[in-house]
């Protein structure tokens, strides 16, 4: 399955010195594991993973001074988008479709604020978009029309009397508003919002988690101006205007191009990535941890590269590392329970290591999980290497080895050089 827009990062275990704790209840998600995320450098990183209770009750920490989006993510896909100010938040909500909408906070005023906010979108829009329709069929004396008049006056005094004090709901608002106006309309005066985002905002633009759409955003305003352009030419040029506005030399810089680096594969802009590799291996500020890995990563893992070694928490059947495990040959297999392309696959490995263990190969298999019952229920009938570090994308191992989608599978020597790196197990046979 494919990875979209998640950056594989480093997990964060420090949560003793918390800047403020969230409280949750989640009905009908009893003993299940929740990704605790925040947002840096406009990307997502996982802070902490907690399981919640047989009431579905879960405390963590945010372990730093935050003002924007905390997301909390269910193995399933499921997500809960929270705004805090630096606040402590509590909430409750009911797993499902409705787990988003379904929130109710108790303790959180930026999130308090902003459902309420949200609560008043659908009715604006049916009084801006659908009332002024529906009037004009009937006559001023009709008792319909006048109970329309009646509900567009009820929507107005919402609005009035909706009194919004915190500066990052009217923030995190105006960023949407911007969001939707650049999908509805490439304006220029939408682009020239954009750039003055990135000019003059504050760190609440990165934690917002709307930068990478922005500046997607802006990179299509582009393409559109200048449709005879090739692809790589308009990128360059819309790079350069947002890292003009953002300069490379600043955090703010290094993020836009990491973004874009994320947004863009290599393989489609090879110039491009070319041109900014350098530019960034040139600078002698200090540049960003997060641009450092784009950069690095970028042409990692060649074949005949010696694998990175893949140190075990916990061993795994008597074993530390991918390093300790002695084979003629070794598959390390990328995949994931969740993943229905990893569960088709699955025979075909099976199938495949009747063989490959009688020839001295073994099977060394990572998976993207982060519900460890689920791991453990998916993997009790292998019999080769299994591990999880129960971090799904934000695997340091998946970025070690710059692993976007799932099956990817690394066919390695006796010495641990990368041999093939394929797809499927059926093309490595072919391959072979």
């Amino acid at each position: 399955m494919k990875k979209y827009f998640i950056l594989p990062l480093a997990f964060i275990g420090v949560n003793t010195f918390a800047q403020f704790n969230i409280n949750g209840q989640i009905g009908n998600y009893a003993n299940k594991p929740i990704l605790v995320k925040i947002f840096e450098n406009g990307s997502p990183k996982t802070i902490n993973t907690v399981k919640t209770d047989n009431n579905g009750n879960f405390t963590t920490k945010v372990p730093v001074r935050y003002n924007g989006i905390v997301k909390l993510e269910t193995p399933s896909g499921g997500a809960i988008s929270i705004l805090s100010d630096n606040e402590n938040i509590k909430f409750t909500t009911v797993y499902g479709e409705q787990i988003q909408t379904g929130l109710k906070v108790s303790e959180g005023k930026a999130q308090s604020e902003y459902i309420k906010l949200q609560q008043l979108v659908p009715l604006n829009e049916l009084n801006a978009s659908i009332f002024p329709h529906i009037k004009n069929i009937y006559s001023p004396s009709d008792e319909f029309y006048k109970a329309l008049e009646k509900e567009e006056k009820r929507i107005n005094d919402l609005n009035k009397n909706q009194s919004i004090s915190s500066p990052l709901v009217n923030y995190i608002s105006g960023l949407e508003a911007l969001v939707k106006e650049s999908k509805t309309s490439l304006s220029e005066s939408s682009a020239n919002k954009i750039l003055s985002h990135i000019e003059k905002d504050d760190d609440r633009l990165e934690n917002s988690s709307y930068l990478p759409e922005l500046a997607f955003a802006y990179i299509n305003y582009q393409f559109t101006k200048s449709p005879n352009d090739t692809p790589e030419n308009n990128l360059q040029k819309a790079t350069e205007v947002l890292l003009d506005k953002g300069n490379i030399e600043t955090e703010r810089g290094q993020n836009i191009l990491s973004t874009i680096f994320t947004l863009v594969p290599e393989a489609n802009f090879p110039n491009f990535y070319k041109n900014y590799k350098s530019k960034v291996n040139s600078l002698t500020c200090k540049v960003t941890d997060d641009l450092k890995k784009k950069v690095n990563r970028s042409s990692a893992l060649k074949i005949g590269d010696k694998a990175p070694d893949i140190k075990f928490e916990n061993s795994v059947k008597g074993k530390k590392s991918l390093y300790d495990i002695k084979a003629s040959e070794k598959l390390v297999v990328f995949w994931a329970s969740w993943c229905p392309a990893c569960n088709k696959e699955l025979p075909y490995i099976k199938e495949y290591y009747t063989e490959f263990k009688k020839k001295g190969g073994e099977i060394i298999a990572i998976s993207l999980d982060f519900d460890q019952n689920e791991f453990e229920k998916a993997t009790k009938d292998l019999e080769w290497f299994n591990y999880t570090d129960l971090l799904r994308w934000d695997s340091p191992i998946a970025e070690l080895y710059n692993v976007d989608s799932t099956p990817t599978i690394f066919l390695l020597d006796k010495d641990n050089k990368i041999v093939q790196k394929v797809g499927h197990i059926t093309d490595l046979q072919t391959l072979k």
